[in-house]
């Protein structure tokens, strides 16, 4: 597996698309900065040219980690089943599993990287370009990367596990969406009229990232500002990693068969 590992990694960082995607998210996030920057410089009234501004777009949604997640997931493996390189690997003796394995952790790998260039980029034109003042701090975008981490690994995790059992590129992606998003919106507003429904719900990070926090121009309290909050988001995080994980290799255990 170790070898295996190490082959996807060298494709990955190889690829010309992985370095498109990276200058892509890069480009676009200096763009979003250049841009708040010139109407604050020339338009008078104008008040959304503050880091406050640009960090709180990032802190109110923590879920865009686990879509950006995915994305690299996606840009990794969605064409493998379409040129034939799963059903080689598997012809070659490697397991679904051990595949599956080897694909999670490249594709973490791989992210990790991304997202430390990405949010390179974010807070040196933010700092660069907006004025400094507001609510919310680089503080609470650097507190917001460990109480979203485990999540955005689930999050990968499933992403790998339905473009493998899939065949189809657009089921993966739709069924991915259903549990991450729809579903859990689904229990949250049955939950509203079902009172035993109410707490599963809150315990949903598509939920509580979203009900539990309040974040704009003039406030800034987020779930993770606690040792309470923080804690949730770690269990429910490190709860979906072991779900997933489990679910996916014994899925794809069986599909073997």
């Amino acid at each position: 597996m170790l070898n295996y590992i190490k082959s996807e990694c060298y494709r990955a960082f190889h690829s010309k698309i992985v370095y498109i995607t990276a200058g892509l998210l890069a480009g676009l996030v200096l763009l979003y900065h250049m841009i708040l920057y010139l109407f604050q410089r020339y338009t008078p009234g104008f008040r959304y040219g503050t880091t406050s501004f640009s960090f709180s777009n990032l802190v109110s949604s923590p879920m865009i980690y686990c879509y950006l997640a995915f994305l690299i997931v996606a840009v990794l493996y969605e064409s493998n089943n379409k040129n034939g390189t799963h059903k080689n690997s598997v012809a070659f003796g490697i397991s679904r599993t051990s595949l599956f394995i080897g694909k999670c952790t490249t594709s973490l790998i791989t992210a990790f990287i991304i997202l430390i260039s990405t949010l390179a980029v974010y807070l040196i034109s933010a700092f660069l370009l907006l004025e400094q003042k507001g609510p919310v701090t680089v503080t609470d975008l650097f507190l917001e990367i460990p109480a979203v981490s485990l999540v955005a690994v689930s999050a990968l995790i499933l992403g790998v596990f339905f473009l493998e059992f899939f065949d189809k590129t657009t089921t993966a992606i739709l069924t991915w969406f259903v549990i991450m998003l729809f579903l859990p919106k689904i229990i949250l507003y049955l939950g509203m009229k079902i009172d035993f429904l109410w707490p599963i719900a809150l315990w949903l990070p598509a939920n509580f990232f979203s009900v539990e926090m309040y974040v704009n121009m003039e406030n800034c309290m987020t779930v993770w500002d606690t040792v309470e909050g923080m804690m949730k988001c770690l269990i429910c995080g490190g709860v979906s990693v072991l779900l997933f994980g489990t679910v996916s290799i014994f899925s794809l255990g069986k599909k073997e068969l």
